[in-house]
């Protein structure tokens, strides 16, 4: 575009800057006279410092100005605190709003910069024309007029030049912001479940490298159930105060999803019940042997909503006291223990009663025979009767038990083939058979080293006998 068409375009928006456009800034009016004499001495003597160095103090005081104006054009959305969403959108807004107004006036001043521009090269640094008249589209009075005007646009386009990269840097830190705040919910479901996993992660390192450097396995069970037990119980009450820390009216809305999970989830509820039926009654507790319905075992872990049983496999005759473990490991539920019948097998002692059964000859002599077989009985049995009598009364002595079975005893009974002995002595939960193989090896070696003593077995006598001779038959 030629430069005299230039400045016919931007003439009108030139000679109503002090009306439109500067007077647009929130604004304390920029006095022009100091800077314009200044300028119009400068231009008589363009080599003295003194004039420069007070247009440039000058240039400064309006600098100061302008800022000021520019500051309190920005502060209002600089220093507003944000909190919530809604008050995040606002701001964002707002944001938005004051970087385009900058960036419209930055446009509009350097439009106008170039417009003086213009003229300045046109009519003071090459002037065309020697009249001192004033042409129509001529902007300014004299050059010190341009000089002032350009100099106050220069400092406002500075301004506003360092001003935007500011609002547009605090913009971003809003968007990022409601980015931030958008996902929130999401970031603080990971940061949770990132902190329950490392939780977890030391719970689990502190029961499988510390704990399992425990000898004694009772202790050792224990302290890792307590740790374990302590640790998600903690960390539920824990995810619950968090819950309505932040959302207090969050309780009827807990009610109601809880009434729906628990239909929902009826056999874990069971699951949970069946364990605090097992606490609160006390059915059985680690190391116990129950027999659930057709089921055997030994309790080696009972969970929230499972409980492990290493399982004791019943011999074919189902009279035989015989349980012997199998090696497998069945998991039961929890609810089963609400409505199955539960034999505890270690509810009044951890001991049970053992027969062995035999007979001797009615030659032998039976007193003697009962004598040796008390002394058997109290070598190898007579500790398990003393702890089992103790244990008894130690777990019965909130129970109704009349009577109380005696120790180790030796009975006799009149057999068809003999004197039948019956010994019944006490012997650990799952050490029958190893007791009753030392009492018979014992039972074998002294019978076999008394003379008057014979172990009898059944028998079949046959007796010969002819009988009368038959009368001879007539006739033949």
């Amino acid at each position: 575009m030629p430069p005299l068409r230039q400045l016919i375009i931007g003439a009108f928006l030139v000679l109503t800057l002090p009306i439109t456009g500067w007077a647009q800034e929130p604004t304390q009016r920029v006095d022009e006279t100091t800077l314009r004499a200044l300028y119009e001495k400068s231009l008589l003597s363009p080599e003295n410092e003194y004039l420069q160095k007070r247009i440039l103090e000058e240039r400064t005081s309006i600098r100061s100005i302008v800022e000021e104006d520019l500051r309190k054009l920005t502060e209002t959305t600089s220093e507003e605190e944000v909190s919530g969403e809604v008050e995040l959108t606002k701001a964002l807004d707002r944001q938005h709003a004051t970087i385009n107004s900058l960036q419209e006036r930055l446009q509009e001043r350097r439009v106008d910069l170039d417009i003086l521009l213009a003229e300045e090269n046109q009519y003071y640094r090459e002037p065309r024309t020697q009249t001192g008249a004033i042409e129509p589209y001529r902007l300014t009075r004299s050059h010190a007029d341009l000089l002032t005007k350009k100099a106050i646009l220069e400092e406002r386009i500075a301004l506003l030049e360092s001003v935007i990269p500011l609002q547009e840097e605090r913009l971003s830190k809003l968007q990022i912001e409601q980015r931030l705040q958008q996902f929130s919910s999401v970031i603080s479901i990971g940061k949770y479940f990132l902190l329950i996993v490392a939780i977890w992660l030391i719970e689990r390192t502190i029961r499988l490298k510390i704990f399992a450097r425990i000898q004694d396995v009772h202790r050792r069970y224990t302290l890792t159930k307590v740790v374990s037990i302590t640790t998600y119980t903690l960390i539920i009450l824990w995810l619950i105060a968090l819950l309505l820390g932040k959302f207090p009216n969050a309780l009827a809305s807990l009610a109601i999803v809880g009434a729906g999970l628990a239909i929902a989830t009826q056999n874990v509820v069971k699951d949970v019940l069946g364990a605090v039926m097992i606490f609160q009654y006390r059915l059985f507790s680690k190391g116990d042997r129950i027999t659930v319905g057709h089921t055997t075992g030994e309790v080696i872990d009972i969970g929230i909503l499972r409980t492990l049983l290493l399982e004791i496999g019943l011999p074919k005759d189902p009279t035989a006291e015989v349980l012997e473990r199998s090696g497998r490991v069945l998991s039961l539920p929890n609810e089963l223990f609400l409505t199955s019948t539960v034999y505890n097998h270690n509810t009044t002692s951890d001991y049970m009663k053992a027969e062995i059964t035999f007979a001797i000859t009615f030659d032998s002599d039976w007193r003697k025979a009962k004598h040796i077989l008390e002394q058997i009985l109290q070598e190898e049995a007579g500790e398990f009767a003393e702890a089992e009598r103790k244990q008894h009364i130690k777990r019965t002595w909130m129970f109704y038990i009349p009577h109380r079975t005696g120790g180790n005893q030796v009975h006799l009974n009149i057999a068809s083939d003999g004197i039948e002995c019956t010994l019944r002595f006490t012997v650990p939960i799952g050490d029958r058979r190893p007791i009753i193989t030392k009492i018979t090896d014992k039972v074998l070696d002294r019978f076999n080293c008394e003379t008057d003593l014979a172990l009898a077995y059944k028998t079949t006598r046959v007796i010969a006998n002819p009988g009368p001779a038959l009368p001879p038959v007539p006739g033949i």
